[in-house]
């Protein structure tokens, strides 16, 4: 386990003159050049807010933002705050609390980033921020921030889509054949030498959608329309998939659906349409964030996942997730966890009450994005036995014998 150095930092950043100074991209990649010598101590969040930059009133919750962040800087040894082309926030920082830092994080999202849906990152990951240790990450950072600098532009050149356009990409949705949208990963059971398949996931992808119906546009630009074209998406998966999910020969399978999908009676009548050896052997996936804003259907969805005989998987669980909520009050069959790799770097206390959440979940916990031996090794470490990624993907199609 690595603990927190207490020592100060072994390099000391330029602090801002009484008042708010925020830094440029120039000034970023200029600063973060001086940590190659150098980084120990210090770390950074990088904000991932440029799908944000399309709103009205962007620049206001912009400057609330950059206010809060400072508030909680200010405690530490040290710390910039930098506001890039693109919309996206960056900040360093030495000394500060990791838990002050995602709580900081985890009250952005709720605020600044309200209703807006994490789509795949430029870090390969899903979610709104990433933590970087600048003594190890470092180059990571870089590449993020040259990525979404050289990108900037055409980010910027993408609105959101409008009323008219969803209702469009709707209608389309209800006569397509979207199969060349849909894709599938396999998670797979490690307690043995030999990992075998525990079910298959199927899943859209959201950036081949938008470059058939939409190219000029940002479908998951608008939160509020994107939802209403997941629900007609939600419907095209279900319809090409029951037209060949009885061709396959896996254990098992699961789709990722809305919560309003799940409880729908289109949904049902899915169910009802697929061949009867299929039964009990379909998985509901509902993203975390979908379920926090439906929370008060925690109830009728459980009891609808009881009637029907269809396992609730709950997706996009993080480690910094396991600090503010127990796994075991969600009453599911599978919890999806997605590995990071500040779990590697996680305070003492931290890694104690995740492992401890985990242990004592009574549903099966799959760890996701398992594309470095270091996240294999945390799985095993756990008593986590299913794994999902790259990594994953790679051992089952060599044969490698997983050691205990």
């Amino acid at each position: 386990m690595v603990t927190m150095i207490q020592n100060r930092p072994s390099l000391k950043m330029p602090e801002p003159p009484r008042g708010l100074q925020i830094g440029s991209d120039r000034e970023l990649l200029q600063d973060l050049a001086k940590y190659r010598k150098g980084g120990h101590g210090w770390r950074a969040v990088h904000l991932l807010s440029s799908c944000l930059s399309g709103r009205a009133g962007f620049a206001q919750g912009l400057k609330e933002a950059n206010a809060a962040i400072q508030s909680v800087l200010v405690n530490g040894a040290g710390h910039r705050l930098y506001n890039l082309g693109n919309g996206d926030v960056v900040f360093v920082y030495s000394q500060v609390a990791t838990p002050a830092v995602v709580a900081l994080c985890t009250s952005l999202i709720n605020t600044f980033f309200e209703g807006a849906t994490a789509g795949e990152n430029v870090y390969g990951e899903y979610g709104h921020y990433k933590l970087f240790d600048l003594a190890r990450d470092l180059p990571g950072l870089v590449d993020g921030v040259r990525a979404v600098l050289a990108s900037g532009q055409t980010l910027q050149s993408k609105p959101p889509i409008s009323p008219k356009h969803a209702v469009i990409i709707s209608e389309k949705l209800r006569s397509s054949n979207i199969r060349s949208v849909i894709f599938n990963q396999p998670i797979y059971n490690i307690a043995h030498p030999r990992p075998s398949i525990e079910f298959l996931e199927f899943y859209t992808s959201i950036a081949d959608l938008e470059k058939i119906y939409a190219p000029d546009r940002s479908i998951a630009g608008n939160p509020w329309l994107f939802n209403l074209i997941k629900r007609e998406l939600d419907m095209a998966l279900m319809r090409a998939i029951q037209r060949e999910i009885g061709d396959y020969r896996h254990k098992a399978f699961s789709i990722n659906l809305l919560v309003d999908s799940f409880l729908s009676d289109g949904f049902r009548a899915f169910l009802t349409a697929l061949p009867v050896k299929l039964g009990g052997r379909l998985y509901a996936e509902l993203e975390k964030s979908d379920l926090v804003l439906h929370s008060h259907l925690l109830g009728p969805l459980l009891e609808r996942s009881r009637q029907l005989g269809v396992p609730v998987c709950i997706d996009g669980v993080s480690h910094h997730d396991v600090q503010l909520m127990r796994l075991s009050d969600l009453q599911c069959s599978y919890i999806k966890l997605k590995w990071d790799a500040d779990i590697a770097t996680a305070p003492e206390e931290a890694m104690v009450r995740l492992v401890r959440e985990l242990r004592a979940c009574e549903a099966r916990v799959v760890l996701t994005r398992c594309d470095s031996p270091k996240a294999l090794s945390f799985a095993r470490a756990t008593g986590i036995i299913y794994v999902q990624g790259r990594l994953a993907d790679e051992i089952f199609k060599t044969g490698y014998v997983v050691e205990g």
